[in-house]
């Protein structure tokens, strides 16, 4: 009996332990999956077309959508988003890419546009931990 509780325990020690590490995982609407890094200590949270993740303090969140940009621009997109955010400014990098930045109930928020083909991708993120966030926008593939 010992020995059968033992090995249970050590199983559930590898099962937690496992599930505690960084996990690359598929998110995304049925035309246009990708996979992201989940950090540990992160929690995610499946979006109708994307994800949301959230660090273990609260204090840092980076959503990832993806969505059929209708004909508009990245720059259209990001004047939309700021309207609807109350985000004021909009800085264009090129045709393809636009940033929205401000400060919503007082934290720093950035979110980045990019218009590829038929798709943008669009990354919101909040808070001060910018080496995490830039790992999991690092890690950011389409699916084959």
């Amino acid at each position: 009996m010992k020995a059968l509780i033992a090995s249970l325990l050590c199983s559930l020690c590898l099962l937690l332990a496992g599930a505690c590490q960084a996990a690359v995982q598929e998110f995304g609407p049925s035309f246009s999956r990708f996979t992201i890094d989940v950090p540990e200590g992160w929690t995610a949270k499946a979006l109708k077309n994307g994800v949301q993740m959230v660090s273990r303090d609260r204090q840092n969140s980076i959503a990832a959508i993806i969505d059929d940009n209708k004909g508009l621009s990245a720059e259209q997109i990001a004047k939309s988003v700021a309207q609807k955010t109350g985000l004021k400014e909009v800085r264009r990098k090129n045709d393809s890419n636009c940033f929205v930045t401000g400060v919503k109930d007082g934290t720093k928020v950035g979110i980045t546009i990019t218009v590829a083909g038929k798709i943008f991708v669009m990354f919101s993120m909040a808070g001060n931990d910018a080496d995490a966030i830039r790992r999991i926008i690092d890690s950011f593939r389409l699916a084959q």
